[in-house]
């Protein structure tokens, strides 16, 4: 089987108080071991979303199985949407 680079953009749900600790989910998600690349970039008003590079296994389920282990990393990680994908 061979694999995919999927680029993603991870929104924040916000807090009753304050802001997301964006550098601290960031860097939960970057300890994922598919995860290449992670940044925070600007969204508007304020707000930033996490783009994330992952190289996944190319196989039924495996990107479903890798954005619920994103969305487990924290309780205000939002929505999930792929950017690009492409194979290796």
């Amino acid at each position: 089987m061979g694999h995919v680079v999927v680029k993603y953009k991870v929104t924040m749900d916000q807090p009753e108080e304050g802001s997301p600790d964006y550098d601290g989910i960031a860097s939960r998600i970057g300890e994922l071991k598919e995860v290449q690349t992670f940044e925070i970039k600007p969204l508007a008003f304020g707000m930033m979303f996490i783009e994330v590079q992952a190289v996944l296994e190319d196989g039924e389920g495996t990107v479903d199985e890798f954005e619920e282990r994103v969305r487990g990393t924290d309780p205000l990680v939002g929505q999930i949407e792929t950017l690009e994908m492409g194979r290796l």
